[in-house]
């Protein structure tokens, strides 16, 4: 291996080093077919229809959340808080989760778990990544590099149960701190901004009580006063890209639609479809001898946008209508249901809204959006090391102690979806005789 650098629109140049045999690892990796499938994932799935510059992959996220965890490590390092030979494994390791950590994702990621839920056959992405680190050659080059069982600890152990897992995935992970920062760039957001530079400077590790009648401790993340603005930033992107960007009304539309379609060319009116029958997805889905991993990793994201595409062009009633209508982001249509000035759901009147619409033969489902926002944990509280910890006066407290901003979260939603203009139309005519 000679020196190599990546061009990153986020972190400017990734390095990676002849002579580091992390960085040696990491390139060897790069390269496995598994992690260069990532590129043809996006990272957002169907939020271009909403934002045209969110085409982005998840081969560059995970490439980016491994630089953030690069940076967090440095922190390890400026405290001097490991031996150096345990840090220097754990930290390879922990290097080459954080680039792992996408790797199981199948197309359009979310929509092709609800579908496989919805046929009875849901395996997490998740599962998939543990499956491929075991059974491709991923498993041979974590071997060779002497950090197999490190880097597979990663995804069978409870998340954050140590330092260097809280890396991977905690409320301050690497993979939201590049994300929250990547996806608003390619959405063309100019809120929801963090300061990276201000939050490592921030940011410390150090042995923190957990329960001070048995006088034990554990090393934690913590961030010194001058970092809980910045840390509130985090906070608040978290929260605000869910809300207009992750659970964008559009984007749910799209997936919900995608995911009907999906399922329709699996069931057993279209089995007898020569073109359709044979397509990967809907073999993929529809026999078991073919759910292998191999075929899995086959698939992506240009897998779905071809079976739309073979859908349209043909005359296979309804689904051939859905696909030609995503074409034309003819999507399924949204109504919120009504809420308080507070932002709380009016339980009462969405109650007899969705009575109505039954007695009416409109055609719906909802979408009960779960709330994102920062989970606060007692002192005594067996998860006490999961908050965003603040240093203060040789004192360790939650995040939410010393920051308003982060105490209240956002009101639930919900949502409504038709699957025509004019079922929506009709539930808006009926819904004017409770909001007038």
């Amino acid at each position: 291996m000679k020196d190599q650098r990546i061009r990153d629109p986020i972190h400017n140049l990734i390095a990676f080093s002849a002579k580091s045999a992390d960085d040696q690892a990491l390139w060897e990796l790069l390269q496995t077919s598994p992690i260069q499938r990532l590129r043809r994932i996006k990272q957002l799935g169907f939020s271009e229809f909403v934002y045209p510059g969110a085409t982005h992959s998840r081969f560059s996220h995970v490439l980016g959340a491994m630089h953030m965890a690069r940076r967090m490590l440095d922190v390890f390092e400026r405290n001097s808080v490991f031996p150096k030979r345990e840090h220097l494994l754990l930290r390879r390791a922990t290097l080459a989760a954080a680039l792992l950590h996408d790797v199981g994702h199948g197309p359009y990621s979310h929509v092709f778990e609800e579908v496989t839920a919805g046929l009875g056959q849901q395996q997490s992405h998740e599962s998939y990544t543990e499956q491929i680190i075991e059974e491709t050659n991923i498993r041979s080059i974590l071997r060779k590099h002497g950090i197999f069982d490190e880097t597979k600890r990663f995804f069978a152990s409870e998340a954050g149960s140590d330092p260097y897992t809280r890396i991977i995935s905690s409320q301050l992970d690497c993979d939201r701190l590049d994300f929250l920062v990547r996806d608003r760039y390619y959405a063309g957001l100019r809120s929801a901004t963090i300061d990276l530079a201000w939050l490592f400077d921030s940011l410390r590790i150090e042995e923190v009580p957990i329960d001070p009648i048995r006088q034990l401790k554990a090393y934690s993340f913590v961030v010194l006063p001058k970092g809980i603005s910045v840390v509130e930033e985090f906070v608040l992107a978290y929260m605000k890209m869910y809300q207009n960007v992750y659970f964008h009304k559009t984007t749910r539309a799209v997936q919900y639609m995608v995911a009907d379609i999906i399922s329709m060319a699996v069931s057993k009116d279209l089995r007898s479809n020569k073109k359709i029958k044979v397509h990967p997805i809907v073999r993929y889905l529809s026999d078991k001898r073919q759910r292998t991993l191999d075929n899995y990793l086959c698939l992506d994201d240009s897998s779905v946008i071809s079976l739309l595409r073979d859908l349209a062009d043909q005359k296979l009633g309804d689904v051939s209508v859905l696909a030609r209508r995503y074409f034309a982001r003819d999507t399924y249509k949204c109504m919120e249901l009504p809420t308080y000035s507070s932002g709380e759901i009016r339980k009462g009147i969405s109650s007899k809204f969705i009575d109505r619409l039954k007695n009416s033969n409109i055609e719906f489902f909802d979408d009960r959006l779960p709330v994102k926002d920062y989970k606060q944990y007692d002192v005594m509280d067996e998860n006490f090391l999961k908050n965003i910890l603040v240093k203060r006066d040789s004192e360790y407290e939650p995040l939410g102690w010393s920051s308003e901003i982060v105490k209240n979260p956002p009101a639930k939603k919900m949502r409504i979806y038709f699957k025509t203009e004019q079922g929506r139309d009709r539930a808006t005519k009926i819904l004017r005789d409770f909001v007038p």
